[in-house]
């Protein structure tokens, strides 16, 4: 997940980037809490057992692209295919990136002013134009790994 995350943000022009975490967990609706740079720092707390999903294994990625701290957090539980869990990453973290650039268009639609927007082309997560539907490209190069 976090290859995927760092092809992402290179396609939304290599913001920078405070912090970028992708942490496997047994439970992808709980909360985590950095809370300093010493080893088992985090806290984590769980959902109430009530709570649809609780309890299922998945990565929770974290970016912050500030230097506060301050930040987004993606659940993608192991059940979500690849192709959802990458669409879903995308658009997270393409939300991040637009609030930190004050609407820049990340990644650019080639002659518009607005942002690509990532779908599904051809059962392809992909980057297109949220006017025309035009398919500019994949979101993860053909052949990716990561």
């Amino acid at each position: 997940m976090r290859k995927w995350s760092e092809e992402v943000l290179r396609q939304a022009g290599n913001p920078h980037v405070a912090a970028l975490t992708a942490t496997a967990t047994e439970n992808v609706n709980s909360f985590v809490f950095d809370m300093g740079p010493r080893p088992g720092s985090a806290l984590e707390l769980e959902f109430d057992s009530t709570y649809p999903g609780c309890g299922e294994p998945g990565v929770l990625v974290g970016l912050s692209l500030d230097p506060g701290g301050v930040g987004s957090m993606v659940r993608l539980p192991d059940s979500l295919p690849d192709s959802e869990a990458v669409l879903m990453l995308a658009d997270q973290l393409q939300e991040e990136v637009l609030e930190s650039t004050r609407g820049e268009p990340a990644p650019p639609c080639p002659g518009h002013v607005h942002p690509a927007k990532p779908d599904m082309a051809g059962g392809v997560p992909s980057w297109v134009c949220p006017r025309d539907g035009k398919l500019l490209r994949s979101i993860l190069p053909p052949g990716f790994t990561g």
